[in-house]
């Protein structure tokens, strides 16, 4: 199963050509291939690992979305209700979108219900309820040109100057005009005298208002004065439950029964979205990670410099040919590891460089010739110096210039100082970093300082 699944990202990796330099990909190959010491097949198998890893990702987001659309289409989705939570003192009004199903009606309705909170008594200025006062009154009419003719909705706000006044609102007869504003019933042809009674709350204090309207009746279907009959039960539940934590809704309208269900929308398409996010974000992600690996051997690698340097010194010194120092240290490496293996049960940290040295020793002894493998070794190392180095060994090779060990000497007295250099820069980039933590405990610290300071007064 395990060797199907790999067949089937090398597959899509050939299919689609990921694995073929191109634009915006050729550093990422690079860096692959500099990463696995010169070895070209780790791109492919990068991106069958990448691949495989975005199919499963897909394949387990389709999964749950498919679960989710099963689900919720063997069910109606719906949940039946009685009540509705009310949200609690201070937390404002809650709007809920319901639906209804009415007794002997094929049809569920939509509806909107206005879920108030729990009352309480504020303080507030007399010299406000004055300005709501007069605010109402230009309010109130909402798109009638007078309260003398009334046929469609007043405005009934729930609060005025900025919500510093808080407004109740009483009708007279009951069922004409909802809480809302909006006209409920209003059958009578010549118009019903309705009257307006609101009570207005300022820092305890009260102040009356009253107004007459005649209302005329709207021009409504019956399925919208079915609908307005469903909602002034609503309202008027919602007023006699007002200090309880719950609204009961109601069970009847008009002498139909009412059947409320809870809407709830199929995640299936949600689930499907976060999928493709994810998995766009671990394609890129991967490429981050190659980019980080590549920086972290680059920084590894003008570090190691020295140290070989003056290894390559005292081996010539002591009368070693170049290929000779090469195989020496890449045996002295190997066998540091195997070691360190044996002690630990895991390898120890590869160093990049004299994985290189290794591979370069490797490809002498496939025939490659010692000049070449040199260059190759400066190319793959992809930094200034060690280019300049595999260019000089290959030149002393080929030419036979005198005085390889004093310049590998002066080269390596010349790299501690650019390594003291690296070092400090590397140090000033980790502090760069640490300044954003350092302002949020900073932050932290005035606050823990200033906060009591300010509660004190």
């Amino acid at each position: 199963m395990k060797t199907r699944i790999n067949n089937l990202g090398v597959f899509l990796v050939k299919r689609l050509r990921l694995d073929r330099p191109g634009k915006g990909t050729q550093e990422l190959r690079q860096e692959l291939i500099a990463l696995s010491a010169g070895s070209k097949s780790v791109v492919e198998r990068y991106y069958v690992r990448k691949v495989l890893l975005v199919l499963t990702v897909l394949g387990a987001g389709f999964a749950l979305a498919l679960i989710c659309f099963f689900a919720y289409s063997g069910s109606s989705g719906k949940t039946k209700l009685t009540s509705v939570l009310r949200p609690g003192y201070g937390e404002g009004d809650r709007t809920e979108a319901l639906s209804v199903q009415v007794e002997g009606e094929d049809e569920v309705q939509e509806l909107t219900v206005t879920v108030q909170e729990r009352k309480y008594t504020e303080e507030e200025k007399q010299a406000l309820l004055d300005l709501a006062l007069s605010e109402l009154d230009e309010q109130l009419p909402g798109e009638n040109d007078s309260l003398d003719f009334v046929q469609t909705g007043l405005v009934f706000p729930e609060s005025l100057q900025d919500g510093a006044v808080s407004i109740s609102w009483m009708t007279d007869p009951y069922g004409v005009i909802g809480a809302d504003g909006n006209i409920v019933l209003a059958e009578e042809e010549e118009g019903t005298l309705v009257e307006i009674q609101e009570t207005l709350e300022c820092d305890g204090r009260e102040s009356t208002y009253s107004a007459y309207a005649r209302v005329f009746p709207p021009d409504m279907t019956e399925e919208e004065r079915l609908l307005a009959a469903i909602e002034e039960e609503v309202v008027r539940a919602d007023e006699e439950s007002s200090h309880k934590s719950e609204l009961v809704l109601p069970a009847s309208a008009e002498g139909r029964m009412l059947t409320w269900i809870e809407a709830s929308s199929n995640p299936c398409l949600s689930v499907l979205a976060m999928t493709l996010v994810l998995a766009v974000c671990l394609y890129l992600q991967m490429d981050n990670q190659v980019h980080k690996k590549a920086e972290e051997r680059k920084n590894q690698l003008l570090l190691d410099y020295p140290d070989l340097m003056w290894k390559m010194t005292m081996l010539l010194g002591a009368g070693m040919s170049i290929r000779g120092a090469f195989m020496r240290i890449s045996e002295e490496y190997q066998r540091e590891q195997r070691q360190r293996k044996a002690k630990t049960g895991k390898a120890g940290q590869m160093r990049y460089v004299y994985e290189e040295i290794t591979y370069t020793c490797r490809e002498m002894q496939s025939g490659i010739g010692e000049a070449q493998a040199y260059e190759r070794f400066g190319k793959r190392c992809q930094l200034p110096e060690y280019i300049r180095i595999g260019s000089i060994l290959s030149q002393n090779l080929r030419k036979g210039a005198k005085g390889l060990t004093d310049l590998l000497e002066t080269e390596a007295e010349a790299s501690l100082n650019d390594r003291k250099n690296h070092a400090r820069k590397i140090g000033e980039q980790a502090g760069t970093k640490l300044l954003l933590p350092m302002m949020l405990m900073l932050g932290i610290v005035l606050t823990v300082l200033m906060v009591p300071a300010f509660l004190s007064f």
